[in-house]
């Protein structure tokens, strides 16, 4: 009698690893919220007015600078900001803490309520798997709010 082999799931999914290897030494490092906003501004430059823009900041045990993720973009009133993708590539490379930052392209540096249910929602979780969120802040080209400053983080 001939054998019958029943398929798992095993025989159709591949491995996936990946790797994440430095490419140079940090050398930037973020001691305030001011910081952040210089750092990050030249990311925005050119969608700054356009389209909001999400990303995230990856900081070492110093506080440097060793990634910056651009988590999503959106419309000139939104973006959709995932919190697990953010928990997830932070994971991914050891991260030891985090900043959201997004833009505001109508140049309004009030937090929306999305804006606070977001930043909130993202403590929390971040928390859960001990990489804390230092800041959520909103740039604009006239300046920046910082969520920890105003104690709201």
């Amino acid at each position: 009698m001939k054998d019958i082999r029943i398929a798992t799931f095993k025989d159709f999914v591949g491995e996936l690893t990946a790797i994440y290897r430095r490419t140079k030494l940090p050398v930037f490092k973020i001691t305030s919220s001011e910081s952040v906003r210089e750092f990050i501004y030249p990311f925005y430059d050119e969608v700054m007015d356009n389209h909001e823009e999400a990303k995230v900041i990856h900081l070492n045990r110093k506080n440097q600078v060793v990634n910056v993720h651009h988590l999503s973009s959106g419309t000139d009133s939104g973006c959709l900001i995932p919190i697990k993708d953010i928990l997830r590539q932070a994971i991914l490379i050891k991260t030891c803490s985090i900043i959201l930052v997004h833009n505001h392209p109508s140049g309004n540096l009030n937090p929306s309520d999305a804006d606070k249910q977001t930043s909130k929602k993202l403590k929390e979780a971040s928390r859960l798997v001990d990489i804390p969120t230092l800041d959520s802040i909103i740039i604009t080209r006239e300046g920046y709010y910082s969520f920890a400053d105003e104690g709201l983080l």
